[in-house]
Parts: structure tokens; sequence; C-alpha cells
């Protein structure tokens, strides 16, 4: 996984798949600030995270972007979520500076070890081809 020109996280059996999540992302959230989050997220993902998470959380939620075209319902959860991430990703990365948010704390704890481990998968499935 690497950074693609426009800042944008791509993965490298395909970097299409990572931009297609954050574009699609972005054009179903309509979310103003969606370039200041992706650079937040950027950010905390080269100081936290590793290549394995990236390629997991492209790989669990590109279905659901796909279901984000289909579904206000999703897309205003999709919305809602990328929010208070980052919130909490902004919280961390500034020690405490600026206001946590205790949903996108909880998020952070549950969705992080949830795409490590399909990255892990994906990769290990991968290599068994």
């Amino acid at each position: 996984t690497k950074a693609g020109i426009d800042g944008h996280m791509q993965s490298a059996d395909n970097p299409s798949d990572s931009k297609i999540v954050c574009t699609e992302m972005y054009r179903q959230t309509q979310l103003e600030d969606w370039t200041k989050a992706m650079k937040v997220w950027y950010i905390y993902q080269k100081k936290y995270l590793t290549p394995i998470h990236q390629e997991g959380y492209h790989w669990l939620f590109k279905p659901f972007v796909e279901g984000m075209k289909r579904s206000n319902s999703i897309t205003k959860l999709g919305a809602y979520l990328a929010m208070e991430r980052t919130k909490h990703l902004k919280h961390v990365l500034t020690k405490g500076r600026t206001k946590d948010s205790l949903v996108g704390n909880l998020f952070c704890k549950a969705i992080h070890p949830i795409v490590y481990a399909a990255g892990v998968i994906k990769n290990f499935n991968k290599r068994g081809r």
C-alpha cells in the first residue's frame, strides 16, 4: 500500500481499489471537509497502522461503499462514522488537544483489529493461489 499522487492510499495489488473507496465515500457522503479528513486518516495510518490494515480496510469497505450507492441510510451511517472517526484520529494526533469522539474512539477500537485481520486473511489467500 502506498500513497497515490492525490494522497489517497493505494493497494499494491489493485491501486484503483482504494481510490474507488475514497472517491465513492466522498461522492456519497458529500462531506465538505473530506480532503482534510483524508489527510488526517493518511497521517494516522502512517504513524499507527500498517499496510495490512489498509488492505483489509479497502477489502472490507468496498462492499460497504457499493451499498452506499443503493441506500441513503448506509450513506448517512458512513458519513457519520467517517466524521466521528476523524474527530478521534485528530484527538490522537494532537495528543489530546482536540475534543475526542466516544463513537469514533469505540469504532476505531473495534474496526482496527478487524481490518488488520481482514488484511492478513487477504494476504494469506493471495499467497495460497
